[in-house]
């Protein structure tokens, strides 16, 4: 990761409210569905790509919506998301993410209590969304991948799942998604990654996000 990585205190157990974590995405996610009217398209079997267990959702980023669409496309799937240190300065709004089951993190100094508090949740079976690229990308094509995702799944021993989110040329046109099956990262690597196992994986799962890009351009001209 480019980040430095900090000790800190092993992660306390997470008490996720279920209730309100559905109410804030349902509320969320119909006036979402109505908006963005969510297209989803499989590079590989739709089973697949729907894995019950734990999983890094790995999806490019290409607007501050792409929290909404990702809840579109993983509707069936309570989804935790990690959110950077500075959103919870407010108390109420830092009670509501915690609720949620958002993960707080110092992306400038990455520290041992949100990588447990990652791998935990991952080993319990949960989904955690990691936008490799760190930020919303506003450029065509996609940016360089940090290694945070290949890092947190491979300690877990759950796989990540490419979903390539289609940028948008118009606010109003509607939200596309195409989702690939999910790589098995730890065949891929070390049981304690190195800093050049983890480049190179990441770097291939941004090739594969690429490979994403271009089946759908390849379904649009069918």
């Amino acid at each position: 990761m480019n980040s430095t990585i900090s000790s800190g205190k092993k992660s306390k157990p997470v008490k996720e409210n279920r209730f309100f974590q559905d109410f804030v995405k349902i509320t969320g996610s119909i006036p979402g569905l109505i908006w963005m009217r969510p297209k989803v398209y499989y590079a590989a079997d739709r089973k697949k790509c729907h894995p019950k267990d734990g999983i890094v959702i790995a999806p490019n980023h290409v607007s501050f919506f792409d929290p909404i669409m990702v809840y579109c496309v993983f509707w069936r799937r309570r989804l935790n998301f990690l959110a950077t240190k500075d959103l919870y300065k407010n108390k109420l709004f830092s009670w509501m993410l915690t609720t949620v089951g958002c993960i707080q993190v110092d992306k400038q100094n990455f520290n041992m209590r949100s990588m447990h508090a990652v791998v935990d949740r991952l080993k319990a079976g949960k989904a955690i969304v990691i936008y490799p690229e760190g930020q919303v990308n506003e450029q065509e094509g996609t940016l360089s991948y940090k290694s945070g995702a290949v890092l947190m799944a491979t300690l877990a021993g759950v796989p990540i799942q490419p979903v390539y989110n289609v940028p948008l040329k118009k606010w109003y046109r509607r939200r596309e998604a195409v989702i690939g099956e999910p790589i098995d990262v730890g065949t891929m690597c070390s049981r304690f990654p190195t800093v050049d196992e983890m480049q190179k994986i990441s770097q291939y799962l941004r090739e594969q996000e690429l490979a994403l890009a271009e089946f759908y351009e390849t379904l649009k001209k069918r």
